[in-house]
């Protein structure tokens, strides 16, 4: 079949609609999340803290909606920093984020799309000289809101800390956090 002008516009069109709506899909998402972070009994700080007493070093983490709840999500691997994602165990702890104290559930990754995420985020702060708690400090003092997410990441072949802050405009405001270097940009 011929494709004419109006067919390539058709498909173009349909792919622009699927394109706005997944992007409004998830501001909404994040203006939900946004809204619900009031109602968390702790900082993302005081997650990660918790985690890490008995579940190893904290290599992300998050708020997120489940559902109509407000979710921590924290990210560790048990052996540490020390031990490659091969010899480590890959864990997320989650839990109802309104709720005190936090009582997560702890998930050891056997898929391969959780594996690979966390490997990757274990290998990004092994590169890092600040832990997770470090790179939030300098976000705050870059960024004043409530920090609801960080995760590591590549900028420029180096590794960084991509951070999201809830102003108290209701905002989202990204700070990047140089894990090597500790500069900070938005």
């Amino acid at each position: 079949m011929k494709k004419t002008p109006l067919t390539r516009f058709a498909k173009l069109t349909a792919l622009v609609v699927v394109v706005m709506t997944g992007g409004l899909l998830h501001a909404e998402d994040d203006a939900a999340l946004l809204g619900k972070l009031k109602d968390s009994k702790q900082s993302l700080a005081a997650g990660i803290a918790q985690s890490e007493k008995e579940n190893g070093v904290a290599i992300s983490a998050k708020f997120e909606m489940d559902g109509e709840a407000l979710s921590l999500s924290i990210y560790t691997a048990k052996a540490g920093l020390g031990q490659d994602s091969e010899h480590n165990v890959l864990i997320e702890l989650a839990g109802d984020a309104a709720k005190s104290p936090w009582k997560p559930d702890a998930e050891v990754f056997a898929d391969k799309e959780h594996l690979t995420r966390a490997a990757m985020q274990l290998t990004l702060v092994q590169l890092s000289k600040l832990s997770l708690t470090e790179a939030i400090k300098k976000a705050e003092s870059a960024q004043p809101g409530t920090v609801y997410s960080i995760t590591p990441a590549t900028k420029d072949g180096e590794p960084v800390f991509n951070i999201k802050v809830a102003t108290a405009a209701g905002k989202s405001v990204g700070v990047v956090v140089n894990g090597r270097t500790g500069a900070v940009s938005k």
